[in-house]
């Protein structure tokens, strides 16, 4: 039984805060609403979803559209803090040497396209296959984000690799935007309940 927001029993996400690096806050807002999501920048718009002075860094991006709740089943996005700036440039320029980091991180790269159910992701839920490919053609369309975001197969009941019979799912994976490192990107789960 699925449960209402307003039930203050409900289990639900609360948030999650991605980050994104200095010039890429409006790639990141194209980004959720190629996935579908509603995105408010309360820098540039005012109304209810405006904050104030003390929100505006973020980017508030509602997973659904109708939504004008700020606090649950959100993501927020903001420009990457000074300290991790810091260290993510760092962590580049060792990278970009040829070092066992640097051939440790390829594998990790690797690792998100060939097993993309065992890597650390964040699942969207889909209404329908069509929703799901329609979020896919949007990112191929855009020139800007298409090059930063690589696609696994989609994955199919009843095909090789498929994870559950009840679901059809495909991942991104991008550096536009992290919950963790940008040097490590994020991956996404785009995904299709059959069962409901």
């Amino acid at each position: 039984m699925t449960r209402a927001l307003s039930d203050p029993n409900a289990r639900m996400l609360n948030h999650a805060e991605f980050v994104y690096a200095p010039g890429d806050r409006a790639l990141t807002a194209r980004l959720f609403e190629a996935l579908g999501c509603r995105v408010v920048d309360p820098q540039r718009e005012s109304g209810p979803d405006n904050l104030g002075p003390a929100a505006s860094p973020y980017l508030i991006i509602y997973l659904d559209r109708g939504s004008d709740d700020v606090i649950d089943n959100v993501f927020y996005a903001s420009e990457v803090t000074p300290v991790q700036w810091t260290f993510e440039r760092a962590m580049r320029r060792q990278l970009e040497e040829h070092s066992p980091l640097s051939e440790a991180a390829e594998g990790l790269r690797a690792a998100f396209s060939e097993r993309p159910q065992a890597m650390t992701h964040i699942g969207l839920a889909f209404p329908s296959a069509e929703a799901l490919e329609e979020a896919v053609a949007r990112i191929e369309a855009d020139a800007r984000l298409a090059p930063r975001v690589r696609q696994s197969k989609i994955y199919r009941p009843g095909e090789p690799d498929s994870a559950d019979d009840r679901v059809v799912q495909t991942f991104i994976h991008t550096d536009v935007c992290s919950n963790s490192l940008l040097t490590t990107g994020q991956q996404f789960e785009l995904q299709v309940r059959l069962d409901l």
